[in-house]
């Protein structure tokens, strides 16, 4: 496929295959937190010591800007598709012209996919583990709160009629079916 050439027929891409996509994208990506996994323990068992907020710090940097730059490149490429994408035969396409999406908007969408969300859970489970049983402050009550509420709207909005979730809408862009 011409990097010019639109995505696919224009249809909107059905929730559960998208659903289905991510999942398939979770697969690969789960391979780079057992591999960080691997080294934080050797780390951990050469002395390395860093507060809660260093690792999430350190795991923003190496985990989640990593997938979330990947994810864009792999939106914004001739393929216009994650793997999952791929699999499900759907493509991340321009909202407006059905055209190939560049980087920029890529990368705002997956920022808003899957960085904001992901980091809030980091700093949540961080946060819940540097309590160590002592009551859990209200500031971080409210932010598991605001967690979930972005998760369940990412969710909920591919059910709506135009199956656009905020960060398409963000991004300028759609998820479409992929033409044979």
């Amino acid at each position: 496929m011409s990097s010019t050439a639109p995505a696919g027929s224009g249809d909107r891409a059905p929730a559960g295959r998208r659903i289905v996509a991510w999942l398939i994208d979770w697969l690969c990506v789960l391979v780079l937190p057992l591999l960080h996994a691997a080294v934080g323990v050797a780390a951990g068992g050469m002395g390395l010591r860093l507060p809660a907020w260093g690792w999430n710090v350190v795991s923003f940097l190496i985990l989640i800007v990593p997938v979330t730059v990947w994810a864009a490149r792999r939106e914004s490429g001739p393929l216009q598709a994650t793997p999952g994408k791929r699999r499900m035969r759907l493509a991340v396409a321009d909202a407006w012209s059905g055209r190939p999406v560049r980087f920029g908007p890529a990368l705002l969408r997956n920022t808003l996919k899957i960085a904001v969300p992901w980091e809030l859970g980091h700093t949540v489970a961080f946060a819940f583990v540097s309590q160590a049983g002592g009551e859990v402050p209200g500031p971080v009550v409210a932010l598991t709160v605001v967690t979930y509420a972005v998760m369940f709207c990412w969710l909920g909005s591919l059910f709506l009629p135009s199956a656009r979730t905020p960060y398409d809408l963000a991004g300028g862009t759609r998820v479409v079916r992929r033409t044979p």
